[in-house]
């Protein structure tokens, strides 16, 4: 059975479901926050550092499971989770915008998290690396797009759904979209492209593919002894701490960076709508970001590809330090964003690349409780903001974990 040229590859639905699912999950867990925390903090008189504290929670939950979800994925596919997880975050976000005390309202985002990672996060990245091999940067990085094009659209949808119809009635909306993607999800996906008689990548199956071992068969979990990384096994890696130490360090400055980027630049004189278009400027640049770091992975070393990453987001950080430049200001917007754009989609790339196709989903289980330390990001911004009444504090932090990451990514060996 040969893949026809003709068609498009199916492989290519499943990003698309993947890009979906990144859009969702990050778009209501995280880019809506810039809309929704001014509304909230007049509307239940909560302060910024309140709400900041539910990210903080609410990521410590997501990323805690995603280990639970790799291991039910090895065991029950991919379509079960996205369905479950869409409803209870669907359902989680129209109440977050209900509740009426703090505890009510972080248990609400905690279950977002934890929803959202049910169907973005690793089980996504494994839709995608189930399917491709030669085009698994491309693949990733145009569903990773997702996230960052969330950044630049929902803030934007939830800031005009709450102006004209309230905070409840926008929630309510945004939440039924979530849902519904559950059942189309359902629909599309298929766990992986030997269950429909294809090949990652549409390379048509004859015996000279085979023979030249061109591809890595998947085998079902039933019939994986354990599989070749166990943790036991990834712990006495270097690979292993340095490669999740210096994502989660990276990761530490844009969630602290993009969470409050609309206040940051209404701080500095812009009308509130003229300070939301620039963070969703910036995040847009990102989408871009990630699809073009991630086809660059294809084409170059992924570990040099993730050190230029991280010395240009140093470079983006800088720019935003720069006093009364409107300028710098300008700049930072392309350069950050276009550089932050690339952690999320050359991570599950290198992880991918090192430890193999059939290895992805259990190592990425392990490997991505490094990015809970994103959560410090939060805390550092709304500590910098509410000591000095700046984010300079806040940045010059973020810059110097990035020079880390750096020196990590370069020490890492082959």
């Amino acid at each position: 059975m040969e893949h026809q040229n003709t068609k498009i590859y199916y492989g290519w639905y499943i990003a698309g479901i993947a890009f979906w699912a990144y859009f969702l999950a990050v778009g209501t867990g995280f880019y809506a926050f810039n809309a929704s925390l001014e509304p909230l903090c007049h509307a239940r008189g909560w302060t910024p550092t309140d709400l900041n504290l539910a990210l903080v929670i609410g990521t410590f939950f997501g990323f805690s499971s995603q280990y639970i979800f790799g291991t039910i994925l090895m065991k029950t596919g991919i379509k079960r989770l996205m369905l479950a997880g869409s409803f209870t975050a669907g359902v989680s976000f129209i109440f977050m915008a209900r509740v009426e005390t703090l505890w009510q309202f972080y248990f609400c985002y905690s279950l977002l998290f934890i929803g959202n990672g049910a169907y973005g996060g690793i089980v996504a990245s494994s839709a995608v690396n189930n399917w491709f091999v030669d085009k698994r940067g491309k693949a990733i990085g145009f569903a990773t797009a997702g996230m960052s094009l969330s950044g630049a659209l929902l803030p934007i949808v939830a800031l005009l759904l709450i102006e004209y119809t309230g905070i409840e009635n926008a929630a309510l909306c945004i939440g039924l979209v979530m849902i519904l993607f559950g059942p189309l999800a359902w629909i599309i996906v298929t766990d992986w492209p030997e269950d429909m008689g294809m090949l990652p990548d549409g390379l048509p199956i004859n015996k000279d593919t085979y023979a030249a071992g061109q591809i890595q068969i998947h085998v079902p979990p039933s019939a994986d002894s354990g599989g070749e990384w166990p943790l036991t096994r990834l712990v006495r890696t270097d690979i292993f701490w340095k490669l999740g130490t210096a994502f989660g360090l990276m990761m530490i400055g844009t969630v602290g960076v993009m969470s409050q980027l609309k206040p940051r630049f209404a701080d500095t004189g812009f009308s509130p709508m003229t300070a939301m278009l620039m963070m969703a400027a910036t995040a847009l640049v990102g989408a871009a970001g990630k699809y073009t770091w991630g086809i660059m992975c294809d084409r170059f070393e992924p570990k040099r590809v993730a050190i230029a990453m991280a010395l240009a987001n140093i470079l983006g950080l800088s720019l935003a330090l720069v006093k009364n430049s409107l300028a710098a200001l300008i700049v930072f917007i392309p350069i950050f964003g276009f550089s932050m754009g690339g952690i999320m989609s050359t991570f599950p790339i290198i992880v991918a690349t090192i430890f193999g196709r059939k290895n992805f989903a259990s190592v990425l289980r392990y490997i991505s409780f490094f990015l809970i330390l994103q959560m410090f990001g939060y805390l550092i911004a709304g500590q910098s903001f509410d000591i000095t009444g700046s984010y300079d504090t806040a940045y010059k932090v973020f810059i110097g974990l990035d020079i880390i990451a750096s020196f990590l990514l370069f020490s890492l060996k082959k």
